[in-house]
């Protein structure tokens, strides 16, 4: 991405209005074209318009949000983890509220929809999916792939993967869509609350998004 799109995403970011937000690097936001910033500046544009903070955590109201950076300075597309990350976080996740909906998110998808999607996982997905749920996550949001989905890939464990929110460069043939996390009363959930996801599509006739697809996560 260039300096005046960094711009650009961080007006759309502020005119959002949200009371707290999380921001996450993708492969597209290290320099391609300008392939010597890679080492040693390789989110100095990134870091201009959102800080130098890769790896937030937000915690508002019962939503703990743990965020974890897989992109590297010496690849363009695919992700990693180390060990220190996946340890990172398992620590995190032990430490939040015992009563927090505990969420994960990331740039890469560490769980595929299907074979072909696999190699988008970054390296050391499964160890990582595993360490975190031991550690309490409940739900794993990610993107890079363009495709909606929601997954329940461990008892407990869900993954919700974004579509392309805003971009005219849609792909496999998938709308822009948005998935909004959101804890609603319920008489039969623990607690009396029940965590749900909703999928919003954009409908081109009707000119606005329209819930496809609302799902009780826990």
């Amino acid at each position: 991405a260039t300096a005046p799109q960094f711009e650009q995403a961080a007006r759309f970011v502020q005119g959002l209005h949200a009371r707290s937000t999380l921001v996450l690097a993708g492969n597209h936001d290290l320099p391609l074209f300008a392939w010597w910033m890679r080492w040693g500046r390789a989110y100095e544009r990134f870091a201009e318009q959102f800080g130098v903070d890769h790896e937030p955590v937000r915690q508002a109201g019962p939503f703990y949000v743990v965020g974890v950076n897989t992109t590297r300075a010496w690849r363009h597309e695919r992700g990693s983890l180390s060990s220190a990350q996946i340890d990172h976080v398992a620590d995190l996740l032990g430490r939040a509220p015992p009563d927090a909906w505990r969420i994960v998110a990331s740039h890469h998808p560490l769980v595929a929809r299907d074979a072909a999607d696999r190699d988008h996982r970054p390296h050391r997905a499964e160890e990582a999916l595993q360490r975190w749920r031991a550690a309490g996550a409940h739900m794993m949001l990610s993107g890079h792939a363009h495709q909606p989905a929601l997954l329940n890939p461990l008892p407990g464990l869900w993954a919700s993967h974004a579509g392309t929110a805003v971009s005219h460069r849609l792909r496999h043939g998938s709308p822009n869509s948005l998935v909004i996390l959101t804890l609603e009363p319920s008489g039969t959930a623990e607690g009396g609350w029940a965590r749900c996801a909703t999928r919003w599509d954009y409908d081109t006739t009707a000119g606005e998004f329209q819930r496809v697809l609302r799902e009780t996560v826990g």
